[in-house]
């Protein structure tokens, strides 16, 4: 490998170890701070590792790692939006940080990362529907199983929850089981 493609490749991987610097919302158990971006990638990978066996099984498996892995790339220049908040605006921004950060990937496969992106974005087909419930359902169980004083259950917020998530999950049965029972979960600690 040539010296300026080492250069170029150390330098791109040193910008994307900045998702550990993007804060979210979501609390990690055993700590006070909530989880950055790296963070709710890495939890949401596992979830799909353990439930690829409960899915369909005519899935493009490494497709949809790949997804989950790149979904927030964007947010390094963005920063996190909360699902609940996102309008035009953040929708235009995300696409412009996605724009930027697949450009400084290899010209051997910008194009293919931003394309899988905008694929995980439009929510279309089984793969994408897949990463994105997952990624709505991750950090759900946070919220769910720990105690953590920056959020509280209440019926107003389960409304919303049950807004903006159901419809990303219900395609399929097996994140439709878990999604009901976190939201009971959620219900049963509503204050």
């Amino acid at each position: 490998m040539k010296q300026k493609n080492i250069i170029q490749l150390l330098e791109l991987l040193s910008e994307l170890d900045g998702l550990k610097n993007i804060q979210r919302l979501s609390p990690v158990k055993g700590r006070k701070l909530a989880e950055n971006d790296a963070e709710h990638t890495w939890h949401t990978l596992m979830w799909f590792l353990l439930l690829e066996p409960f899915l369909e099984k005519k899935i493009n498996s490494e497709k949809i790692l790949k997804m989950i892995l790149i979904h927030d790339l964007p947010e390094i220049y963005t920063g996190d939006i909360v699902a609940f908040s996102k309008n035009h605006t953040h929708t235009k921004k995300e696409h412009e940080g996605a724009k930027k950060i697949f450009k400084k990937f290899p010209k051997q496969i910008n194009k293919k990362y931003l394309n899988l992106w905008k694929e995980f974005e439009s929510n279309k087909t089984k793969e994408a529907k897949i990463a994105k419930a997952l990624d709505k359902l991750q950090p759900l169980l946070q919220h769910t199983e720990l105690e953590w004083k920056g959020w509280k259950w209440t019926k107003e917020s389960i409304k919303v929850v049950e807004k903006n998530k159901r419809n990303h999950i219900e395609f399929n049965n097996t994140l439709l089981d878990i999604y009901e029972y976190l939201i009971k979960r959620a219900h049963k600690i509503s204050k």
